[in-house]
């Protein structure tokens, strides 16, 4: 049992609730927002690491005389261009304003040339009506806009299209001024951050190939903008091979004001133990059984159907290869990429009844371009993606194109339910999809279905693990595989994200070659045993404060 990470099925649950789809609201009217769904969750957010200034490409801090005339980029060399042509933008005491307007209640916009891959920030000093940024603009009629709504309070990420706008995105939070509003696209996805910390995203394609982007100016004249940067150079990263967001916890550094418990702490205690309630526990890696196997589909394989049997609002088509790969062992799990290389398609629990049609304890769609948590959002116990925190076949291999001899994100581990902690609820779900049987922290959002009479310990589902910095590694005795996870542990940390059998259960695809896995398995007890709970670990400083304590992965790639 000691390599088995065994889900309790979840047939006999009281209740399931869907997770609603935002709703797209039309709207004709060139300057007012309208209604739409939030895409916000509680215990969701992640906070963004902005770089420097003098990093952006092209910048403006508008620090420059009074002027009438807004005039160039400090950075860049480029003239701003007025939309439309008449109006006048200009610096007033350091900041950039709409000075005069076209006489009309529609935007009017300050743009440069910038990508259609694009991030871009702006400061909303002094706060005007939907006032706020641009981006992939072709012209008044044909744009996105981030804006304010000072009257409803909230922000609205809007599309405009031959002059009709959409709301694909509504936050719901009080513009103050002062904000950070900031926008990522890659491809065809588009994220939102306000003051750094992330509020929604979504997978949209129009006027991808646009590339001006700037400031939105509209009715009142009232908006001041502060620090306008933009950053242009393309994100280089695969995410096949390394999803999620950079600024996910299944890729974001741990920071240097990190804390350590110590090992009176009761959840260290009980994750380093070695005799846990009466249980024996080992440490051990996962990888020829209960791992979890990553299948590329093409547009000419099977399009299957797969049925969840314990909730059939999880139950999915899409292309599987016939020959995909389920995980040996009990847990059964396949976990199939979509040829465009933006899903992963989670199942668990999988039987593959013909090539056209699967039968699995439970299935989710999860976007490789996303955060990779829940609620409901993977197969694993803790809510989130089955595959964040996996070390990957390609991490290992020396003779793979994308080898760096390094493990550049978090890691997952499972633990026994003799270890793990049930504070009080019954198993079942709230409306918004989170776990009503508690005991788990922050990035879970969930945990096993009856915990509450299986969970005896002091580790809470979500919990973040890491070597101190004061621990040396190269004084351990460890191989070079081993050297290489423990130093994973230390820059990045682990999260516990499932149960497992009478063992602490690290993951390895798979695919990685087995003398990989052979001296990691001999090193990880020494590995386990130096590991300690962060205790300032949360939504609001998400794999702990302070300065990252390594570089933080680049961005990803658009999808091919």
């Amino acid at each position: 049992m000691r390599m088995a990470s065994q889900r309790v099925k979840t047939s006999a649950r009281i209740a399931t609730v869907p997770v609603l789809l935002s709703l797209l609201t039309s709207g004709t009217g060139c300057g007012d927002a309208g209604p739409g769904d939030t895409a916000e969750g509680p215990g969701t957010p992640l906070v963004s690491v902005t770089a420097a200034a003098s990093d952006a490409n092209l910048y403006d801090s508008f620090t420059r005389a009074n002027s009438a005339n807004l005039g160039s980029l400090e950075q860049g060399g480029q003239a701003w261009k007025f939309i439309p042509s008449g109006v006048t933008w200009g610096v007033t005491v350091g900041r950039a304003y709409l000075l005069t307007d076209d006489g009309t209640w529609y935007d009017h916009y300050a743009t440069v040339s910038a990508t259609a891959d694009v991030r871009v920030l702006v400061t909303l000093s002094t706060l005007g009506q939907y006032s706020g940024l641009t981006f992939r603009f072709v012209d008044r009629a044909n744009c996105w806009k981030l804006a304010t709504d000072t009257a409803a309070g909230k922000y609205y990420l809007t599309k405009y299209v031959g002059g009709t706008q959409t709301f694909p995105l509504q936050i719901n939070q009080a513009p103050v001024a002062g904000d950070v509003l900031e926008v990522r696209t890659s491809g065809n996805r588009i994220d939102v951050y306000i003051n750094g910390v992330f509020k929604g995203g979504v997978n949209d394609a129009t006027h991808q190939t646009a590339v001006r982007v700037g400031l939105l100016g509209s009715q009142d004249n009232l908006a001041r903008f502060d620090e306008f940067r933009v950053y242009t150079t393309p994100g280089t990263r695969d995410a096949t091979l390394q999803p999620f967001r950079s600024d996910s916890v299944w890729n974001l550094p741990i920071g240097k004001s990190a804390t350590y418990a110590d090992t009176t702490d009761p959840a260290t205690r009980d994750f380093i133990g070695t005799s846990v309630n009466g249980v024996n526990i080992t440490t051990w890696a996962n990888w020829d059984t209960y791992s979890h196997p990553i299948t590329l589909a093409s547009s000419s394989d099977p399009w299957a159907t797969v049925t969840d049997y314990n909730d059939s609002w999880r139950s999915g088509t899409y292309y599987v290869p016939a020959t995909a790969a389920i995980a040996a062992g009990s847990d059964k799990h396949m976990h199939v990429i979509n040829p465009e290389r933006t899903f992963i398609d989670e199942a668990w629990s999988t039987t593959r009844q013909s090539t056209t049609a699967y039968r699995v304890g439970r299935h989710h769609k999860i976007d490789l371009y996303g955060n990779g948590t829940g609620p409901q959002n993977g197969v694993r116990a803790y809510g989130g993606s089955a595959i964040g925190g996996l070390i990957r076949a390609w991490e290992t291999t020396p003779t793979h194109p994308k080898y760096t001899g390094r493990i550049q994100h978090p890691l997952a581990v499972a633990v026994d339910r003799a270890q793990l902690y049930y504070s009080s609820g019954a198993s079942g779900y709230d409306a918004n999809g989170y776990g009503t049987a508690k005991g788990y922290v922050w990035p879970a959002t969930e945990q096993d279905w009856g915990s509450e009479t299986t969970y005896k310990g002091q580790v809470p589902m979500g919990a973040y693990f890491a070597i101190p910095p004061s621990v040396d590694i190269t004084a351990l005795g460890l191989t070079a595989e081993g050297r290489m996870v423990a130093q994973a542990l230390q820059d990045y940390g682990a999260y516990v994200t499932d149960a497992t059998g009478g063992c602490v259960a690290f993951y390895v695809e798979p695919t990685a070659p087995s003398s990989f896995v052979n001296n990691l398995r001999r090193d990880l007890p020494l590995i386990r045993s130096k590991m300690r709970r962060v205790t300032n670990n949360s939504s609001s400083t998400p794999n702990a404060p302070g300065e990252r304590r390594v570089p933080m992965v680049p961005s990803l790639a658009p999808s091919p």
